[in-house]
């Protein structure tokens, strides 16, 4: 079976901006030896490094566990907005406190019991000779700002782990201003109430 975790992209806004080009050797080799249909629901997550007045919410951050199956079998096509925590002390993950913050993605109590069952379909099918191809993706498709946003970088890093006993490791480093006019950056909303 060829199911391998395809791409972890990391979009920015509604942008489409993709951190698979900037992936480096450690990343490439963490992200290629993890298998979709083991990773444990509960232990994955992301870290994301931005600059103070960027924030993003529960729901900016989406996981999508796909699988291509035989229409007997129906293909797995499930999409997770992920929960966002606040990620002060995230171990592998360096920021400044007084000018980045950390925020963590992680599926959320209630989202487990479907993903967990979606991978519980994806290895009855394999378990029984089935071919299929899939992935998992997990994208940055929004965010907000509580306050101005100061010229020069934007700098955005993106880090994962995929049990919690482990450390996070970098899968790209993107920054926004060389990706994305003024004017889509002066496009995000205010946050409203949010909090680290």
């Amino acid at each position: 079976m060829s199911i391998q975790m395809k791409s972890i992209s990391a979009l920015a806004g509604l942008f489409a901006l993709s951190a698979c080009a900037s992936l480096g050797p450690v990343a490439m080799t963490r992200l290629a030896s993890l298998d979709p249909l083991e990773i444990a629901p509960e232990q994955v997550s992301v870290a994301v490094v931005m600059p103070v007045p960027l924030r993003l919410r529960t729901g900016d951050v989406v996981l999508h566990f796909t699988m291509n199956m035989p229409a007997s079998s129906g293909p797995i096509d499930e999409k997770l907005p992920l929960e966002i925590i606040a990620g002060e002390g995230a171990p592998g993950v360096p920021a400044s406190p007084s000018f980045e913050r950390i925020q963590i993605a992680r599926v959320a109590q209630a989202d487990l019991p479907r993903l967990t069952a979606a991978q519980a379909r994806a290895r009855a099918f394999k378990a029984t000779g089935g071919k299929g191809d899939g992935g998992i993706t997990v994208t940055i498709a929004g965010g907000c700002r509580d306050g101005a946003i100061n010229p020069g970088a934007l700098n955005i890093e993106i880090f994962m782990r995929s049990k919690v006993d482990e450390r996070y490791f970098r899968v790209s480093s993107i920054d926004l201003r060389k990706l994305l006019p003024e004017s889509a950056l002066a496009a995000l909303p205010p946050c409203k109430g949010e909090s680290d």
